[in-house]
Protein backbone atom coordinates (compact mmCIF):
# COMPACT_ATOMS: atom_id res chain seq x y z
CA UNK A 1 0.00 0.00 0.00
CA UNK A 2 1.27 3.68 -1.14
CA UNK A 3 2.03 5.49 2.33
CA UNK A 4 0.02 8.37 2.46
CA UNK A 5 2.01 11.83 2.61
CA UNK A 6 1.57 14.12 5.84
CA UNK A 7 1.21 17.49 6.42
CA UNK A 8 4.60 17.27 7.63
CA UNK A 9 6.40 16.08 3.79
CA UNK A 10 3.65 18.05 1.85
CA UNK A 11 5.50 21.57 3.79
CA UNK A 12 8.98 20.05 3.31
CA UNK A 13 8.25 19.49 -0.28
CA UNK A 14 6.70 23.04 -0.90
CA UNK A 15 10.07 24.57 0.83
CA UNK A 16 12.06 22.70 -1.22
CA UNK A 17 10.64 23.87 -4.56
CA UNK A 18 10.50 27.42 -3.32
CA UNK A 19 12.98 29.86 -5.21
CA UNK A 20 13.57 33.06 -6.85
CA UNK A 21 13.67 32.83 -10.42
CA UNK A 22 14.45 35.58 -12.56
CA UNK A 23 12.75 34.52 -15.68
CA UNK A 24 8.95 33.87 -15.88
CA UNK A 25 6.75 32.95 -18.68
CA UNK A 26 4.04 35.03 -20.05
CA UNK A 27 1.15 32.66 -18.68
CA UNK A 28 -1.83 34.91 -16.82
CA UNK A 29 -2.47 34.19 -13.40
CA UNK A 30 -6.51 34.44 -12.57
CA UNK A 31 -7.99 36.76 -10.14
CA UNK A 32 -9.12 33.53 -8.51
CA UNK A 33 -5.72 32.10 -7.94
CA UNK A 34 -4.71 36.00 -6.80
CA UNK A 35 -6.96 35.70 -4.15
CA UNK A 36 -5.70 32.01 -3.34
CA UNK A 37 -2.27 32.96 -2.44
CA UNK A 38 -3.04 35.96 -0.51
CA UNK A 39 -6.02 34.60 1.55
CA UNK A 40 -3.10 32.09 2.48
CA UNK A 41 -1.08 34.95 3.24
CA UNK A 42 -3.74 36.69 6.05
CA UNK A 43 -3.70 33.63 8.19
CA UNK A 44 0.01 34.42 9.38
CA UNK A 45 0.38 35.70 12.75
CA UNK A 46 0.67 39.55 13.47
CA UNK A 47 1.22 41.51 17.02
CA UNK A 48 -2.24 42.26 18.71
CA UNK A 49 -3.61 40.61 15.05
CA UNK A 50 -2.86 43.83 13.51
CA UNK A 51 -2.23 42.51 10.37
CA UNK A 52 -0.06 46.24 8.96
CA UNK A 53 0.29 44.42 5.85
CA UNK A 54 -1.15 46.23 2.24
CA UNK A 55 -0.84 45.34 -1.36
CA UNK A 56 -0.37 47.44 -4.67
CA UNK A 57 -0.37 44.67 -7.26
CA UNK A 58 -1.10 44.84 -11.36
CA UNK A 59 -0.23 42.46 -14.27
CA UNK A 60 0.92 44.22 -17.38
CA UNK A 61 -2.44 45.24 -18.85
CA UNK A 62 -3.26 47.10 -16.07
CA UNK A 63 -3.06 50.85 -16.34
CA UNK A 64 -1.07 51.38 -13.33
CA UNK A 65 1.57 48.64 -14.40
CA UNK A 66 4.78 51.41 -15.28
CA UNK A 67 3.38 53.47 -12.31
CA UNK A 68 5.18 51.09 -10.29
CA UNK A 69 7.74 49.37 -12.80
CA UNK A 70 9.51 52.47 -12.89
CA UNK A 71 9.65 52.14 -9.25
CA UNK A 72 12.43 49.49 -9.78
CA UNK A 73 16.08 49.78 -10.05
CA UNK A 74 17.28 49.26 -13.30
CA UNK A 75 18.62 45.68 -12.80
CA UNK A 76 15.82 44.80 -11.76
CA UNK A 77 13.96 45.91 -14.68
CA UNK A 78 15.67 43.72 -17.02
CA UNK A 79 14.59 40.90 -15.84
CA UNK A 80 10.79 41.85 -14.15
CA UNK A 81 9.48 42.45 -17.28
CA UNK A 82 8.76 38.62 -17.55
CA UNK A 83 6.86 37.96 -14.77
CA UNK A 84 2.94 38.52 -15.00
CA UNK A 85 2.31 39.98 -11.76
CA UNK A 86 4.48 43.05 -10.21
CA UNK A 87 3.77 44.17 -6.63
CA UNK A 88 4.43 46.34 -3.96
CA UNK A 89 3.95 45.69 0.15
CA UNK A 90 3.72 48.67 2.31
CA UNK A 91 3.28 48.52 6.15
CA UNK A 92 1.27 50.32 8.68
CA UNK A 93 3.26 52.00 11.07
CA UNK A 94 1.24 52.14 14.21
CA UNK A 95 -1.16 49.98 16.20
CA UNK A 96 -4.40 50.87 14.64
CA UNK A 97 -5.93 50.80 18.68
CA UNK A 98 -3.58 52.65 19.89
CA UNK A 99 -1.40 55.44 19.19
CA UNK A 100 2.05 53.45 19.43
CA UNK A 101 4.81 52.56 17.00
CA UNK A 102 4.41 49.06 15.69
CA UNK A 103 7.68 47.93 15.74
CA UNK A 104 7.04 44.41 14.55
CA UNK A 105 5.24 45.60 10.93
CA UNK A 106 8.25 44.48 9.17
CA UNK A 107 8.43 41.06 10.87
CA UNK A 108 4.42 40.68 10.60
CA UNK A 109 4.68 42.13 6.30
CA UNK A 110 7.08 38.60 6.29
CA UNK A 111 5.16 36.03 7.78
CA UNK A 112 2.42 37.30 5.89
CA UNK A 113 4.73 37.09 2.22
CA UNK A 114 6.17 33.83 3.57
CA UNK A 115 2.94 32.24 3.64
CA UNK A 116 1.64 33.66 0.27
CA UNK A 117 4.88 32.62 -1.81
CA UNK A 118 4.10 29.06 0.10
CA UNK A 119 0.94 28.93 -1.16
CA UNK A 120 1.63 29.92 -4.44
CA UNK A 121 4.42 27.27 -4.59
CA UNK A 122 1.57 24.77 -4.20
CA UNK A 123 -0.15 26.36 -7.19
CA UNK A 124 2.97 25.94 -9.65
CA UNK A 125 3.82 29.40 -9.36
CA UNK A 126 6.99 31.51 -7.69
CA UNK A 127 7.19 34.73 -6.26
CA UNK A 128 10.63 36.94 -6.18
CA UNK A 129 10.78 39.25 -3.62
CA UNK A 130 12.79 42.44 -4.39
CA UNK A 131 14.76 45.39 -2.06
CA UNK A 132 15.99 47.19 -5.23
CA UNK A 133 13.50 49.82 -5.76
CA UNK A 134 12.74 53.47 -4.82
CA UNK A 135 10.26 53.96 -1.84
CA UNK A 136 10.33 57.76 -2.65
CA UNK A 137 9.00 57.15 -6.28
CA UNK A 138 6.33 54.50 -4.97
CA UNK A 139 4.83 56.89 -2.80
CA UNK A 140 5.31 59.51 -5.80
CA UNK A 141 3.36 57.44 -7.98
CA UNK A 142 0.43 56.31 -5.87
CA UNK A 143 -2.04 57.96 -3.58
CA UNK A 144 -0.48 56.20 -0.14
CA UNK A 145 -1.69 57.45 3.42
CA UNK A 146 1.54 58.94 5.13
CA UNK A 147 0.57 56.24 7.82
CA UNK A 148 1.89 53.55 5.39
CA UNK A 149 5.50 52.99 3.78
CA UNK A 150 6.68 50.56 1.07
CA UNK A 151 9.32 48.12 2.45
CA UNK A 152 9.56 45.46 -0.56
CA UNK A 153 8.59 44.89 -3.96
CA UNK A 154 7.83 41.37 -6.07
CA UNK A 155 6.67 39.45 -8.47
CA UNK A 156 4.28 36.37 -9.23
CA UNK A 157 4.62 33.98 -11.83
CA UNK A 158 5.32 30.71 -13.87
CA UNK A 159 9.11 29.65 -14.23
CA UNK A 160 10.14 29.52 -17.93
CA UNK A 161 11.29 26.47 -19.46
CA UNK A 162 14.93 25.98 -19.34
CA UNK A 163 14.94 25.51 -22.90
CA UNK A 164 13.87 28.23 -24.03
CA UNK A 165 16.27 30.57 -22.35
CA UNK A 166 19.83 31.08 -23.43
CA UNK A 167 22.81 29.71 -22.08
CA UNK A 168 23.80 32.22 -19.65
CA UNK A 169 20.49 32.38 -18.61
CA UNK A 170 19.73 28.52 -17.92
CA UNK A 171 22.96 28.84 -15.69
CA UNK A 172 21.79 31.93 -13.64
CA UNK A 173 18.65 30.16 -12.74
CA UNK A 174 19.99 26.70 -12.22
CA UNK A 175 22.48 28.12 -9.72
CA UNK A 176 20.95 27.88 -5.91
CA UNK A 177 22.08 29.67 -3.17
CA UNK A 178 23.72 27.82 -0.08
CA UNK A 179 22.02 28.11 3.49
CA UNK A 180 23.64 28.48 6.42
CA UNK A 181 23.53 25.65 8.94
CA UNK A 182 21.17 25.74 12.13
CA UNK A 183 24.35 25.87 14.39
CA UNK A 184 24.87 28.92 12.54
CA UNK A 185 21.98 31.18 14.67
CA UNK A 186 20.83 29.01 17.09
CA UNK A 187 22.49 29.23 20.24
CA UNK A 188 22.04 29.03 24.12
CA UNK A 189 22.89 31.12 26.75
CA UNK A 190 26.76 31.73 24.88
CA UNK A 191 26.77 33.70 21.78
CA UNK A 192 27.76 31.71 19.25
CA UNK A 193 27.41 28.54 21.09
CA UNK A 194 25.45 26.03 19.38
CA UNK A 195 22.01 25.37 21.16
CA UNK A 196 22.29 21.70 19.94
CA UNK A 197 25.50 21.05 20.65
CA UNK A 198 25.28 22.64 24.58
CA UNK A 199 21.48 21.27 25.45
CA UNK A 200 21.36 18.54 27.33
CA UNK A 201 17.75 17.73 25.61
CA UNK A 202 17.40 14.63 23.48
CA UNK A 203 18.43 14.69 19.96
CA UNK A 204 15.47 12.14 19.45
Amino acid sequence: MEKKDTNTDLLSRLLSKRWSPRQFDDQQISKKTISQIFDAGKTSMSCFNEQPWRVILASKDDPHYNKLFECLTPGNQQWVQTAPLLGVVLVKKHFTKKDKENRHRFYDAGAFMAFSTLKAVSLGLFVHQMAGFSVEKVHQNFPIPDEFEAITCFVIGHAANLNSLSKEQREQEQKRTPRKPVNHFLFGANWDESYLDASHISSD
